[in-house]
């Protein structure tokens, strides 16, 4: 079998993390076909009185690449930021038309696998539609929760779906959404992320805080991921204050970066907790193993999600998680692996922490909840959906 993966969400040497998570299947799916990348990009001057580091990145990427022995394709397509948004899958089409056309010639393709709806899906559909190559389109969280439902982009993308020979989602709750849209639900199949075993498994937890220098002898909270709005931390500084109240001396670690850094560190000197609440910007991913083994807890307040893989990281390291009820995390996280509450509910989301603190954990037990959710087993799934759309296309 040959495969065609497209996808904008996936590692570039500027950017090694982007994405992280197509590449861990793109390496397990080698092993049952062919596959071959396109990451399409948009194009920005790398030369520019506008200075923007990500769009600058873009440009600096070039049209072929290897990342880990896979070679990637990437074509750029002129986009005007925010303005371009509703027309942003027809730009990005007119570019990937080209490139598909002339690979296809090249390695003869059985199927197309697009990860993420929109623009991507959307633009995958309509540069093969004269190809005639059945289509995969994998939705991922929130382009169903999100862009599904934004005016401009609704219809592209319930005519995309329409017109794909399998969709794949990563979770039940997604599946829903769609089935609530009318389409078939046997034309979704469920298959949730996986976890690198290699990375993310039972570690020494003063080893861990040794080696990051952490203290022994308070609990340590971790989130992990964007400090944007849709993540809801507001939710777990506010959360923090309480159970400082209630003498639970604790320290929220925050790993990541985005928009609302500045604003959260001020909420969190407004609450007078800042000594609690410790921003450490972007963290290698090689070194979230070592993070996630040093925590007593993970939290994951998020409105909204797909299938977020520090869960499963988490989970994988023996840590309990403490997150919101949102996406595939209510299929992957049992009584005895964390605890579920209300987004944006602060009283309960405290009562959480302070139950958790007080519940003895079996991190054996915790790790053992998540061994079916392996890379290899999410790529068999994947292979299984490849292999049956292209018995319905023949």
């Amino acid at each position: 079998m040959n495969l065609l993966l497209i996808t904008n969400l996936f590692p570039t040497h500027f950017d090694p993390e982007r994405g992280i998570f197509t590449l861990q299947l793109a390496r397990r799916l080698q092993k049952h076909c062919n596959v071959t990348v396109l990451c399409p990009l948009p194009w920005f001057p790398s030369i520019s009185l506008i200075q923007n580091r990500k769009w600058q990145q873009y440009s600096q990427v070039s049209s072929q690449y290897t990342i880990e022995g896979i070679r990637v394709y990437s074509p750029k397509y002129l986009l005007i930021p925010k303005i371009s948004e509703n027309i942003h899958a027809s730009l990005m089409a007119k570019s990937l038309s080209r490139c598909i056309a002339s690979l296809h010639k090249q390695h003869a393709f059985d199927v197309v696998n697009s990860q993420w709806l929109y623009p991507d899906s959307v633009a995958v559909d309509k540069a093969i539609h004269s190809l005639k190559l059945p289509h995969v389109a994998t939705g991922l969280g929130s382009d169903i929760n999100r862009e599904l439902y934004q005016a401009g982009k609704t219809q592209q993308i319930m005519k995309m779906l329409q017109a794909s020979t399998a969709i794949t989602v990563v979770s039940s709750n997604l599946k829903n959404e769609l089935i609530d849209r009318k389409l078939p639900a046997d034309k979704i199949t469920v298959i949730p992320n996986g976890i690198d075993t290699d990375k993310f498994h039972l570690l020494e937890k003063n080893e861990c805080r040794k080696t990051l220098q952490l203290e022994h002898d308070i609990p340590v909270i971790l989130y992990i991921g964007r400090l944007s709005t849709e993540k809801s931390i507001k939710t777990l500084i506010s959360a923090t204050q309480k159970l400082i109240k209630n003498e639970y001396p604790v320290k929220v670690y925050l790993l990541g970066d985005g928009p609302l850094r500045i604003e959260l560190a001020e909420q969190a000197k407004s609450l007078e907790i800042d000594k609690n609440i410790v921003f450490m910007g972007k963290v290698d991913h090689n070194e979230i193993g070592t993070w996630l083994g040093a925590t007593d807890y993970l939290c994951l307040p998020s409105i909204m999600e797909g299938c977020p893989n520090v869960i499963l990281e988490a989970l994988g390291c023996g840590r309990p998680v403490i997150a919101s009820r949102v996406g595939a995390i209510p299929d992957i996280v049992t009584q005895k692996s964390g605890i579920l509450f209300t987004p944006e509910d602060v009283s309960e989301l405290s009562c959480s922490l302070e139950k958790a603190i007080n519940t003895d954990w079996s991190a054996e037990e915790i790790s053992r909840s998540v061994e079916k959710y392996s890379w290899e087993h999410a790529a068999e799934h994947y292979y299984n959906v490849f292999d049956s759309a292209i018995s319905k296309k023949s």
